[in-house]
């Protein structure tokens, strides 16, 4: 992920506002739980967490700077110390165990082994825990854009940076600025490491989490993966 450490990224609002009830309908809203969110880019969705589970701490991780300090600047100070940013590469990132961790559109980038993020993961929750990740599925659909993405990638110049530019304008020019369109640009170079299907969830079941529930996750783009919400819990016992 290091292509995108000096980079902004924020989500679509209507992705974050996704994300959201689909945590808030999975933890304890009222409870003071601790929530990671694992790639939290500019901030979109742990603020809106923060404002839909009162007694929550949460923590927002980023490898980008820019993404942290961007973050950071949207920081009121009525959020009484409950929201939390730092700047991580997350196979390095330490702290107690979490309630619950979120990650939304990130799991599938991290260029690691995948049983060492797997177990990573497992780690950072308590007992009881829940991973609530949104990712690609394995599908006809994610297979072939995976391809063409890493035809993309052995092509990359600038050239197809403005080719790419300009289909997202003609997608999506009228709710989207060139800011933010210039953001994904990089994405599209980007083929996943892993997305979720039987071997991830052998991964994740060897490490001790049980999926326990699915979620579809509407598209905001036609040049976007398919994804969809998986939650797992770490079962009690996990070590």
């Amino acid at each position: 992920m290091s292509e995108f450490s000096g980079r902004t990224c924020t989500a679509p609002a209507a992705r974050s506002e996704r994300m959201r009830d689909i945590v808030a309908g999975a933890v304890a809203r009222h409870a003071p739980i601790r929530v990671l969110d694992l790639g939290c880019g500019t901030g979109s969705l742990v603020f809106r967490l923060a404002e839909i589970l009162p007694h929550a701490t949460i923590v927002g991780i980023d490898v980008s700077p820019a993404n942290i300090r961007a973050a950071e600047r949207q920081v009121s100070l009525d959020a009484g110390g409950r929201i939390r940013f730092a700047v991580s590469d997350y196979l390095e990132f330490r702290d107690e165990p979490f309630d619950a961790v979120v990650s939304d559109g990130v799991l599938h980038l991290i260029p690691a082994p995948t049983d060492a993020l797997v177990h990573r993961l497992a780690a950072d929750l308590r007992q009881g825990g829940l991973l609530i990740c949104d990712m690609p599925y394995d599908c006809a659909y994610n297979r072939a854009f995976t391809v063409a993405r890493r035809v993309l990638r052995a092509l990359r110049s600038p050239l197809t940076d403005r080719a790419i530019l300009a289909v997202g304008r003609a997608l999506h020019g009228r709710e989207m600025d060139d800011n933010g369109l210039r953001e994904r640009v990089g994405y599209m170079y980007v083929p996943p490491e892993r997305v979720m299907g039987p071997a991830l969830a052998r991964a994740f079941a060897r490490a001790g989490l049980r999926q326990v529930a699915t979620h579809a996750m509407p598209s905001t783009s036609p040049s976007q993966l398919r994804h969809s919400v998986t939650i797992f819990t770490k079962d009690a016992a996990a070590a």
